[in-house]
């Protein structure tokens, strides 16, 4: 009789230890809801409405839809150079549901400008795939006269010249070329920064603003209806979009960095939904569509695996570093 009243007992045991094991396997192994994705994703573009990120953020967004079956929904995070949104990226879940847009400024540049950037590019974030290669413009409106690039160093080498230029921030590529243009061409240009590109250009186009570094498709419609003027272009190559624009180097001023467009996820999301993220993306970029929306963009079709993509931004971010020291960017 009294082997029979601890049985009980034992089996509650027995069952406790079961239900630890059940709690310990779910912890070691995380049950997922279902196949990857299951619900909308969220792909933050760290800029304003209106520029060039935004607009290849969009491009990318609708074919990601189509590829993954589930809608891409793009959100603009903009501030502090963008910086701020991808921030809020590396934070996030790394369960692919949340993706930045990622640029040379925010992934590459921004170490070397930003003392206390709250994120690392090479630690906090897995590369997906490079896409484009894309320019900034030298413009001109009203304030400024000059048809060229060695016109505008002329005037600024002039006694008592004092030249404004605008970018659309701090650390931006806009600015890296601009004090770059400074120290190449041997002229001081003060830097005005502004919070995003289309207020930007607005003081462009009113004449209070002499000439601004801009980004290249945000700013097409305005040079192709003739409200601003195009004076040179970055890169290496003249944009597909503005083939009668220079280059900087073409106009005498040895600069010709390439900046890129990337998808990005948080690091350690699961390599599963990086590798199919990273499918559904080459897929997007096979389009023919999409390389001719690049190129009346302006910007250099340039698909990259994340491999490759990879190797290319550890070399890429102590080389904006040297870049910006010589610039005197990191100063501001």
């Amino acid at each position: 009789m009294q082997m029979h009243t601890h049985l009980p007992a034992r089996r509650m045991a027995l069952r406790g230890l079961g239900a630890l094991a059940v709690a310990l396997c779910g912890a070691a192994f995380p049950a997922h809801a279902g196949p990857y994705p299951d619900k909308p994703i969220r792909l933050v573009v760290p800029f304003p409405p209106g520029g060039g990120t935004d607009v290849v953020g969009r491009l990318l967004a609708a074919g990601l839809s189509k590829e993954l079956g589930k809608t891409v929904v793009v959100e603009n995070v903009a501030g502090a150079t963008g910086t701020i949104g991808s921030a809020q990226v590396a934070r996030a879940a790394a369960d692919g549901y949340t993706l930045v847009l990622g640029i040379s400024a925010t992934h590459a540049i921004a170490p070397a400008i930003f003392p206390k950037l709250p994120y690392d590019p090479l630690r906090d974030f897995v590369p997906i795939s490079r896409l484009f290669y894309g320019g900034n413009v030298l413009i001109a409106g009203p304030g400024f006269t000059g048809r060229d690039l060695p016109a505008l160093i002329a005037a600024a080498k002039r006694p008592g010249a004092d030249l404004t230029y605008g970018s659309w921030g701090n650390g931006s590529g806009g600015h890296l070329a601009g004090e770059s243009l400074n120290v190449l061409g041997g002229i001081h240009l003060r830097h005005v920064p502004y919070k995003g590109v289309s207020p930007m250009l607005t003081d462009v186009m009113g004449g209070t603003l002499p000439v601004a570094m801009s980004d290249l498709a945000g700013t097409l419609p305005l040079i192709r209806s003739g409200k601003v003027r195009a004076l040179a272009v970055t890169g290496s190559e003249r944009s597909p979009a503005l083939p009668d624009v220079p280059t900087f180097t073409e106009a005498g001023v040895a600069f010709g960095v390439d900046s890129w467009f990337a998808l990005f996820a948080p690091a350690r999301t699961p390599a599963e939904i990086v590798d199919k993220l990273e499918r559904a993306t080459v897929a997007v970029m096979r389009d023919p569509a999409i390389k001719a929306q690049a190129d009346a963009l302006g910007m250099r079709y340039s698909p990259q695996p994340r491999s490759a993509f990879a190797a290319q931004m550890r070399s890429d971010v102590p080389a904006w570093a040297a870049l910006v020291k010589s610039s005197g960017a990191a100063q501001e």
